[in-house]
């Protein structure tokens, strides 16, 4: 079935949170710091008051509202409140001082420009390692905001037997998801209450802060989504801007819209990643993994964001590091630490791309350290069929997957084989060429257990879904899970099309809105949407299915049992002439007799996996990596619609290459964002991208209502350890720091004297 999203999207037709048509809008801008740290010694709106157009301007002050807090209920974790406007300190570059409202976006823009500020600097922290050890920057007691302690076996016998024992540190720096249109919301009073349209993945959650801060009954806060320009995560976060937009639009009792531009999406929308891994890894003669002992340090930036808090990458990373393989002792640190810089958050595949970088880089180093071929080494530690379900050390419960058949699959698609002699006639023409390969297995599709367990109390882990059978008898569809390109409306048309029994071109998904039904739900994020949306979508569409098929039988005077649904119409087996349309019984039903809704919360974690490999040429005179060729072998279970399975995998590995090999945030010793602008922080155009070749292992997992095991975040994992991989085979130089910078390859290039032979 083809995608029902993608005409409005590319005529132009779909409406983004920009287009939507508000009367007598008015138009919020934020006044941002302009140091990283600093004390704010007066902050003047005088003269922003006065200038055209201008209806108001607030600061912290004015508003009067509690901070921002990330429910988070965790021992080793402190939660400091983020403030909606600063109120004495900043602590990054960025944050919010001060808002203008005017009648235009333009007006806003030159009064906020008369707003005068003046801060007082204070010591800037922007190495999180020393951060750790500095004054904190919260009244805290440090600006170590979570640390965790693991072990299991005996790790230091293991080591102390050992024939292979590599140590290494890995870098993966700091990321901006960058969607195509950035943040935006827009409020309006209606009724007792507030009507929100946002770009967001979470319209349950952000409706819920909303309510909290504002002091308002939950059934008075109503979100809206409009066609969504991308989330990556970023948006599944509720930021202070949100609030503030809500409150201004009932401090004038009219529509206030606030949109984000590019150059404050990168300063101050949620970032990721940003981690350092120090590792040390025990392998015996063979290169089968003994041991592994990880410290992984986490820059969460200045606060942690809402609901998510500062704990999930901490939570996520260490947890992965063993990977698909076998290991039976693990010791690890983690911890998230405070600095002046943009808040961290979710981001597409969150800690996990960090993990799969580190463990695919270490199979490689004891690969070579031990002599071993490089594919040998990972079929001897990987957990086998038969060994499902695997619990490892992190207590991750690998529901099933083949991890050697993605190998096989993917060293075939690649000419692993036949590379060497690829290799040496590259050389004979002055070209230098390298393999690399990457496999993985991540979690996706949690359910409330999970996010309870971390403490994430704020993320309900459930999601709800609605069908109601309209008069003309079409059923309409709709979720706690907004659409944010990940094609739901395609995918839950099908689904309920299969619950139903009726054609998936009759039925219509609608956006997800808070006011439909009382209960709230997650979002989407975590490669959540197939499986918690479907179950509910399963649960619903089953419902109702039930009720139709009563309802025609004591029409038909027919047992049941003897029924079928086909394409919208209720017969006997057998005699297809008989029997009576969905339309039909609609038409004489009481009101809500064909309204149905159900909740899903998973109850077990599904396990996606693959192996990416990659051909690359590197030029090392100027450091130029180009993709030659790369293949993707995953197991996602069912595929519901495989035109969008693939379109999310090549999203996901066009990230994945980008965060490898181009993107990166940068800032200086004083806390300045060095690339606030797409003109530095370098994103890969299609130019760039190589074509991708996708294999699909399709075996279902199960525990999930429809077997499917989530593919909105896989594609990022592989690319990182593959392409860093092959480049490092071409150059024969360790690469464990990202991104590979023409810089970077160069100067390793000229260490290794690597040269082609002509």
């Amino acid at each position: 079935m083809l995608r029902v999203e993608d005409r409005p999207l590319l005529t132009g037709a779909a409406e983004f949170l920009d287009d939507l048509p508000l009367g007598n809008v008015l138009h919020a801008r934020f006044v941002r710091s302009l140091s990283a740290h600093a004390r704010i010694a007066s902050l003047s709106t005088a003269a922003a008051r006065s200038a055209p157009g201008t209806v108001g301007v607030f600061t912290a002050a004015d508003l009067g509202l509690a901070p921002l807090l990330a429910p988070i209920e965790n021992p080793d974790a402190v939660t400091p409140g983020r403030p909606l406007l600063a109120e004495q300190v900043v602590r990054f570059t960025g944050e919010p001082l001060a808002v203008v409202v005017a009648e235009t976006p333009y007006a806003a823009e030159d009064a906020a420009e008369l707003v005068e500020v003046t801060l007082e600097e204070l010591p800037v922290n922007t190495d999180p390692l020393a951060s750790a050890g500095a004054a904190p920057i919260h009244d805290v007691e440090s600006n170590v905001l979570f640390e965790s302690h693991s072990e299991t076996g005996d790790v230091d016998a293991a080591f102390a037997a050992a024939e292979l024992v590599v140590e290494r540190t890995f870098r993966n720096p700091r990321y901006s998801a960058v969607p195509i249109e950035p943040r935006a919301v827009a409020a309006a009073p209606e009724g007792d209450g507030v009507r929100i349209w946002a770009s967001t993945q979470a319209p349950h959650s952000l409706a819920g802060a909303i309510a909290e801060l504002l002091g308002l009954p939950r059934s008075a806060v109503r979100v809206s989504t409009a066609d969504v320009g991308g989330g990556f995560g970023q948006k599944a976060h509720a930021y202070p801007e949100d609030i503030v937009v809500v409150w201004l639009a009932l401090r004038f009792g009219r529509a206030v819209k606030w949109v984000e531009d590019r150059s404050e999406n990168l300063l101050a929308s949620s970032h990721a990643r940003d981690q350092i891994v120090r590792v040390r890894v025990a392998a015996d003669a063979q290169g089968r993994l003994l041991a592994i002992e990880s410290d992984v340090t986490c820059d969460s930036g200045a606060y942690g964001v809402y609901p998510h808090g500062h704990v999930l990458e901490a939570l996520g990373t260490p947890a992965m590091i063993p990977g698909p393989y076998r290991l039976s002792a693990y010791r690890a640190r983690s911890r998230s630490v405070a600095t002046n810089k943009c808040p961290e958050g979710a981001y597409r595949g969150v800690g996990l791309p960090v993990s799969a970088f580190v463990h695919e880089r270490l199979m490689d180093v004891l690969a070579a350290e031990g002599g071993i071929d490089r594919a040998e080494i990972r079929r001897r530690n990987y957990v086998t069929v038969d060994q499902m379900p695997y619990t490892t050390v992190t207590h991750q419960r690998y529901d099933s997957g083949d991890y050697a058949l993605a190998l096989e699959r993917a060293l075939h698609a690649i000419d692993y084989d036949g590379f060497p002699l690829r290799r040496d006639a590259a050389r004979l023409d002055g070209r230098l060429l390298g393999l690399g390969i990457a496999s993985y297995v991540e979690y996706s599709g949690m359910g409330s257990r999970v996010f309870q367990g971390r403490g994430m109390v704020g993320i309900a882990g459930y999601d709800h879904a609605w069908i109601r059978l309209d008069e003309d008898g079409v059923p309409n569809v709709w979720t706690t899970l907004p659409a944010i390109g990940q094609g739901v409306a395609t995918t839950f048309a099908q689904l309920a099309a299969a619950a139903l029994g009726i054609a998936p071109e009759q039925i219509r998904v609608r956006r997800s809105d808070t006011t439909i039904g009382e209960h709230g739900g997650t979002g989407s994020f975590a490669s959540r949407s197939a499986i918690a949306g479907g179950g509910a979508i399963e649960a619903a569409g089953g419902e109702l299915r039930q009720r139709l098929l009563d309802d025609a039988a004591e029409r038909m005077e027919a047992s049941v049992t003897d029924l079928e649904l086909v394409d919208g119409r209720i017969g006997v087996r057998g005699s297809p002439k008989s029997g009576i349309t969905v339309r039909e019984l609609v038409s004489v039903a009481a009101p809500g007799r064909y309204h149905a809704d159900a909740r899903f919360d998973p109850p077990a974690t599904a396990y996606p996996y693959a192996t990416h490999a990659c051909v690359v040429e590197v030029d090392p005179a100027t450091g130029g990596v180009r993709i030659l060729d790369y293949v993707v072998a995953e197991d996602c279970g069912t595929v519901i619609n495989p035109s969008i399975v693939e379109g999310q995998t090549h999203g996901a590995v066009a990230q994945g290459i980008g965060g490898t090999l181009f993107e990166a945030h940068a800032y200086d010793a004083g806390g300045q964002l060095l690339t606030a602008s797409l003109m530095d922080y370098l994103v890969p155009t299609a130019a760039e991208l190589p074509a991708v070749e996708i294999g699909h292992l399709q075996l279902p997992a199960p525990d999930t209502p429809n077997g499917a095991k989530g593919a909105g975040e896989g594609g990022t994992l592989g690319p990182p350890g593959a392409i860093a991989n092959a480049v490092s085979d071409a150059l024969g130089e360790e690469f464990n720091e990202l991104p590979l910078t023409p810089e970077r390859v160069r100067s390793a290039a000229l260490r290794t004297a690597v040269r082609p032979t002509a």
